[in-house]
């Protein structure tokens, strides 16, 4: 951009850029004699509003009809109004070309060799050519290019930054405040302070740095921003910055992030599933003996009303143990061909008879409504019970100690799918947190109480199976989880 500009404005011809309706946004040195005005931003703004016709009366027709046909160049010859001194003047009007149409022109009014020795600016000469080729290398460039002048107004705004941020670049070029869309005067200003120093590069430089820009619908997203300002004669006309959108690259990177943890998460869980084995085995052999010796008492003394009931009572809870540990081992022996058909209220109490003796469900009540003639699930049951169980959990985590939890599951047998709720009677959740629940290491719970993975792996279990699930906020209070999963279609009997 630096080098189309500076052929532009050095150029010995007088020559002048407009929008598409006309409105000049710029000239160069030969031009101001023209004008009647140097070039500054402030003089920029004293004619923008006067179009084309300020060069000649018959301008502002012609330039329409060029930029009506958008491509080639047009080349008039004028005759001069009034008193100008010549008979006649000519303009070559060449069209600036975007992938979304034409945006603007850039003018020239060639003098005659008895003005000045110098080349024409005809669209065969090398310097339109090179001016066309910048052009096109700037729209082509898969970052995005913006061209300020001293005062913060857009002069140039490419198809990249078109669409990072969905503003055409007629929103923004030439509009007093364009900049405000889409990155804001004071962090352009800011910036513009760290081109001036040291900081992060040789001054006038600002190396890439990472930012901030707005869609057009207000939302922030990051961005790598390298910038620098333009001079001319020693004095600053401009800045240009080039931005490169970041959002892709770190959607990936917090998908690895994720991916990471959730290996060593199943890893933790896997050797928990071993140990959890390991462990079981051992304590129920203890347990066996326990219950044998126990049982042996109860016989001797089954006359003995003093000692009859806590005999009962030892039986019955070593019974309670080998449940205990008979579900432990279930749950962390993995099946061998991955899905098979399981039950599903046996899988529930599974869970439940694991997760119910732990302290925080001493307050909740837990009630399951299960469709009686239920057919068994096509399923990893073990994935299907960690399902289960992270809902559970999740749940008495929201209800603090005290409340009450429903669950309830049946079948459809003409769609085929299972339908399962999880429901508790807590505060809730809110809205803006609803959105994000299954995010990847987004939790609620203070620090060092949650991983923010839990809901994120239910989802994608269910998911993998082929199943959906939803969240939503009870009518009547708490939080209701909705899941939907397939399974067979059963005609049933008339």
């Amino acid at each position: 951009m630096d080098t189309f500009m500076e052929m532009f404005r050095h150029h010995p011809d007088p020559a002048f850029l407009a929008d598409k309706s006309g409105k000049i946004i710029g000239w160069n040195a030969p031009a101001d004699e023209m004008l009647g005005l140097p070039y500054s931003p402030e003089n920029v703004d004293l004619v923008a509003n006067k179009g084309v016709h300020r060069f000649h009366p018959s301008l502002n027709e012609l330039f329409a009809q060029c930029i009506q046909r958008g491509a080639g160049s047009e080349q008039w010859v004028l005759p001069l109004p009034g008193d100008m001194g010549k008979p006649h003047i000519r303009f070559i009007v060449t069209p600036i070309q975007k992938s979304t149409g034409v945006s603007g022109a850039w003018a020239v009014c060639p003098r005659s060799h008895e003005d000045r020795d110098g080349v024409c600016f005809t669209p065969e000469n090398p310097v339109v050519r090179m001016l066309s080729f910048l052009t096109n290398m700037i729209e082509s460039t898969v970052n995005g290019i913006v061209v300020m002048d001293p005062r913060g107004k857009v002069l140039m705004f490419n198809k990249s930054m078109e669409i990072m941020t969905g503003f055409a670049s007629e929103d923004v070029v030439g509009i007093p405040g364009g900049v405000d869309l889409f990155y804001g005067w004071e962090t352009a200003k800011r910036n513009m302070k760290l081109m001036r120093s040291k900081q992060y590069g040789r001054p006038g430089i600002l190396n890439m740095v990472k930012t901030e820009l707005k869609d057009k619908d207000g939302n922030p997203f990051p961005v790598t921003l390298s910038a620098g300002i333009m001079f001319e004669d020693g004095h600053e006309t401009g800045s240009v910055g080039i931005f490169g959108d970041l959002r892709e690259s770190e959607r990936l990177a917090r998908e690895l992030r994720s991916a990471q943890e959730r290996l060593i998460q199943a890893d933790r869980n896997a050797a928990l599933g071993r140990l959890s084995a390991s462990v079981a085995h051992e304590i129920n052999n203890p347990l066996s003996g326990i219950l044998m010796f126990a049982e042996i008492m109860q016989r001797s003394l089954k006359d003995d009303p003093v000692y009859r009931d806590d005999l009962k009572e030892i039986i019955d809870q070593t019974l309670r143990c080998k449940a205990i540990v008979r579900n432990l081992l279930g749950f962390s022996r993995k099946s061998d061909n991955g899905n098979e058909p399981f039950d599903i209220p046996e899988a529930f109490r599974q869970c439940l008879d694991i997760v119910l003796p732990q302290a925080k469900f001493q307050g909740i009540e837990v009630k399951c409504d299960f469709q009686p003639d239920m057919p068994k699930m096509q399923a990893d049951r073990v994935q299907m019970q960690q399902v289960f169980t992270n809902l559970v959990l999740n749940a008495a985590d929201a209800l603090e100690g005290k409340g009450l939890i429903c669950i309830k599951a049946r079948h459809d047998f003409e769609s085929g799918y299972f339908f399962m709720e999880f429901r508790d009677n807590g505060p809730g959740v809110a809205q803006g947190e609803l959105e994000k629940i299954f995010e990847s290491f987004y939790t609620t719970k203070p620090v060092g109480y949650g991983t923010g993975l839990g809901l994120s792996i239910t989802q994608d279990i269910i998911h993998n199976h082929g199943g959906s699930i939803g969240v939503e906020n009870h009518p009547e209070g708490g939080t209701i989880f909705t899941i939907r999963l397939p399974g067979p279609k059963i005609k049933k009997e008339s």
